[in-house]
């Protein structure tokens, strides 16, 4: 990149800009102002840890903080990072902005997301589709191999009354749906549905989703095969080793007991293993893919076993119908003829890992399988501290499902509830949906939809320290700035103690609201600093509002966003002293608006209760629509008492 790209350089005295190694220069000391070229699209964020590695910064719309050193182009797959006093990011009109008051060293990282951190594949997400990571129910941790259609019509039929209107999207079907219903790498034959448990066919239940108001999902693994005559009638089709056997076959047994002797011999996504480079590889995805998605109607696949393609791929390339493209490429070239089959409206999930993937499929699951345990909470907090800098920038990272069944604690269940809502990443509930308690279903609700988060944090957390801060940082035009801060404590026997300032949190210099978000109470720090106790395995959560000396507008109940996904405007009247608004509201859920109300007011509208300093607007509507809302107030001599 050349110096003139750089916009509008101001510095105080003039002067001129410095090549240097892997960047510029800029030695003016009395205050320099940059604007950057063509970014409309910048992420301001960190690509390296700072001092306090125990904070995660996320945000909604364009955000920044005193943390940030380094703004991201997307388009460019640039990185730029910048060093000097007083530095401040800033986003606005289309564009980012760097303040300092210098002298400024900019470092340029080139290929940031090809060389830096090691995804060749990059391509920048293309969201038109998908603005936001899907979210649903999907059948398999509960269910496993013995989903039916039975189970599937009851889940989606509850799911239609109690959080459709919430925002939950799609319904998916995993694993169980194909052959005979159960068993692995023997029962991968896509063109046979098991008729035991899905009488009516997958045609049916798909068209059945849609009706009930929702998408339909399905699961398959789409080169893998075990029909045993497609093999022997079509050998050109499959990938052979050098002795005439596959990929999918084994010498040793594989080591789970649970498995019926005859599995085990087998890899357990199938027998027998697609290649995509020949005409009948070609046929053979189209066929598969016209039938789930063209003629059964399905509008998401999860596609599964991804993560050793490539590698069977390499490692049997002399023996593919063209050897001239490595193992990634091969991979690649199958997903191409699935994605010109299913088009950029349908959504393609890759279950695996495989970032060869990257740029064709709309979401990756980014970590292995959960459990409705504390270690399944684990296993998806590790893959979203590894890998949520690829979210939205990327594809949607998929951590996995949530479960807030027992025999998690209603502690558990909703600290997993919060690190999805809070991390903005795809989204499937798993659970028997009918049998939820209220609490649960309730945890559910308030992360529903998926809010449009991106990562500030862009680069790999350290996991061997789990850092514990989430900051989700919120600029939403016409309503505000906030921070909702989720405090965790992955710890299973030891309570923790976490100290939050404004100074800690990336904040102005100022004075802040800190509310307890479940306990709707407005906490107070000691010495500018709040101290939360965080017991083990639970979270805490706190929002975070710039004071003002009127009464103010500081979040409301529908969301775990605090009004990111329901807040439509918000402005205070001085003149008529009042509070004015507009959110969209869901039907039959009572919406709390919470105000701030400073000694010296009192609110005065009849429908508002105030506690103290909190006054509480509630709401209810039939249907979800659009509201307006308004709290009058009036000025007084004392401080209101509980």
């Amino acid at each position: 990149m050349e110096p003139c790209q750089l916009m509008n350089l101001h510095t105080r005295p003039k002067c001129a800009v410095q090549a240097i190694p892997g960047g510029w220069f800029v030695p003016a000391a009395n205050g320099v102002s940059v604007e950057i070229a063509d970014s409309a699209e910048a992420v301001i964020g960190r690509v390296a840890p700072g001092l306090d590695a125990d904070v995660v910064q996320l945000g909604i719309g364009d955000t920044t903080s005193r943390l940030c050193n380094a703004v991201f182009l997307p388009r460019r797959d640039e990185a730029m990072v910048f060093q000097a006093d007083g530095l401040k990011l800033s986003k606005g009109d289309g564009s980012a902005r760097v303040e300092c008051s210098g002298p400024l060293r900019v470092t340029v990282l080139r290929d940031y997301m090809k060389a830096h951190r090691n995804l060749p594949w990059y391509q920048p997400m293309e969201r038109r589709a998908f603005p936001t990571p899907p979210a649903g129910w999907c059948s398999w941790y509960y269910y496993y191999t013995r989903i039916t259609e039975k189970e599937v019509v009851r889940n989606t039929d509850w799911l239609a009354e109690h959080l459709r209107q919430f925002g939950c999207q799609w319904v998916q079907i995993d694993d169980g749906w194909q052959g005979r219903g159960d068993g692995y790498g023997t029962n991968r034959d896509w063109f046979v549905t098991c008729k035991r448990d899905f009488p009516h066919g997958m045609k049916f239940l798909a068209n059945y989703i849609r009706a009930k108001g929702f998408r339909p999902g399905i699961w398959c693994i789409p080169f893998s095969q075990s029909d045993r005559k497609l093999y022997k009638r079509q050998p050109g089709l499959f990938v052979h080793r050098p002795d005439g056997g596959t990929p999918g076959e084994r010498s040793t047994p594989l080591p789970y007991e649970w498995m019926h002797p005859s599995e085990r011999m087998f890899e357990w996504s199938g027998r027998y293993v697609i290649d995509p480079t020949g005409r009948a590889g070609d046929r053979y995805l189209r066929k598969l893919f016209e039938m789930l998605c063209n003629e059964w109607g399905y509008q998401y696949v999860k596609i599964d076993a991804q993560s050793s393609m490539p590698g069977i791929y390499a490692d049997h390339r002399q023996r593919l119908a063209d050897s001239s493209l490595d193992g990634e490429h091969v991979y690649r070239r199958g997903l191409d003829i699935i994605k010109d089959v299913m088009g950029r409206d349908k959504f393609l999930l890759n279950c695996g890992g495989a970032w060869a993937s990257a740029g064709q499929c709309e979401g990756i699951r980014i970590g292995g399988d959960v459990q409705a345990s504390w270690a399944g909470v684990a296993t998806a907090a590790e893959c979203t501290l590894r890998w949520l800098w690829l979210n939205t920038l990327a594809f949607y990272t998929d951590p996995d499902a949530v479960c807030v069944r027992e025999p998690l604690s209603y502690e558990q269940a909703r600290a997993w509830a919060v690190l999805a809502g809070i991390t903005g990443q795809l989204l499937m509930t798993s659970d028997k949906m009918y049998e939820l308690p209220e609490d649960r279903v309730e945890l559910l609700r308030r992360i529903l939809p998926v809010a449009d988060i991106h990562p500030m944090e862009l680069y790999p957390m350290d996991t061997r320290v789990w850092p514990g801060v989430f900051d989700l940082k919120v600029d939403l035009p016409g309503v505000g700035l906030w921070d909702v801060v989720a405090c965790f404590n992955w710890s299973t026997t030891d309570a923790r103690k976490v100290e939050l300032t404004p100074q800690r949190l990336g904040l102005e210099t100022g004075e802040y609201l800190w509310q307890d978000v479940w306990a709707r109470a407005l906490r107070q720090p000691t010495d500018a600093k709040l101290t939360l106790e965080v017991p083990p395995c639970s979270c805490r959560v706190l929002s975070v509002w710039p004071r003002t000396d009127h009464p103010q507008f500081i979040g409301t109940n529908r969301h775990l966003t605090q009004g990111a996904v329901d807040v439509v405007a918000v402005e205070w009247d001085a003149k008529a002293l009042k509070i004015c608004g507009r959110s969209n509201v869901v039907g039959g859920d009572a919406y709390r608006i919470y105000m701030h109300v400073p000694q010296g007011y009192r609110a005065v509208s009849r429908a508002v209760e105030q506690y103290g300093e909190m006054a509480v607007l509630t709401l209810r509507h039939e249907q979800n629509e659009t509201v307006h809302w308004e709290t009058a107030f009036e000025r007084c001599a004392r401080r209101m008492t509980p």
